[in-house]
C-alpha cells in the first residue's frame, strides 16, 4: 500500500472527522449546565422542577436528529460510492472491448476456450440478450 493512501487511513476521512466533532459538541452541550443552573440569584424564586418524561422527551429528539443525521451521510457516500462502481464497470467494459479488438488476442482467447472449455464469454452480444441502462441518481 502507497504511503498517502496509509497516511489517509490513519487520519480519518474528512467526513468521519467532522462527524466526531459534531457528536463531541453535542455530549458537551448536553452536559453543559444551563445559565439559571450555574449562579441562581439568591433572591430568586427556586426554578420548578421539570417533569422527567419532558427531559427524557428532549433526549429522545436529540437522538433521533442524530441518527438522521448519520443516515443523510452514510445515503451520500452509498450514492458516491455507487457511482464509482458504475464508472469502473464502463471502463472495465471498454478495456475488455478495446482488448478483444486486437484481433491476436480474440484468436489466443477462443483457442484457449477450445483447449480448456473454460466459461465462454460472449464477445458479441446475443440477439436476447439486452443492455438496459443502470439509473444514476442525478448530483444534488
Amino acid at each position: 500500500m502507497c504511503e498517502k493512501r496509509i497516511r489517509k487511513i490513519k487520519k480519518g476521512s474528512h467526513l468521519a472527522r467532522l462527524r466526531e466533532a459534531r457528536r463531541l459538541q453535542r455530549l458537551q452541550w448536553l452536559a453543559s449546565p444551563t445559565p439559571a443552573e450555574e449562579a441562581p440569584a439568591p433572591s430568586a424564586p427556586v426554578p420548578v422542577p421539570v417533569p422527567q418524561a419532558a427531559v427524557d422527551k428532549a433526549t429522545q429528539n436529540r437522538v433521533i436528529l442524530e441518527l438522521a443525521w448519520k443516515t443523510i451521510a452514510l445515503m451520500q457516500k452509498n450514492r458516491l460510492i455507487q457511482q464509482k462502481i458504475v464508472a469502473l464497470q464502463k471502463e472495465t467494459s471498454e478495456f475488455v472491448a478495446s482488448v478483444m479488438s486486437n484481433p491476436e488476442n480474440r484468436r489466443r482467447y477462443l483457442e484457449h476456450v477450445r483447449l480448456y472449455g473454460a466459461g465462454l464469454i460472449t464477445l458479441q452480444p446475443t440477439e436476447g440478450a439486452r443492455n438496459f441502462p443502470l439509473k444514476i441518481e442525478p448530483k444534488d
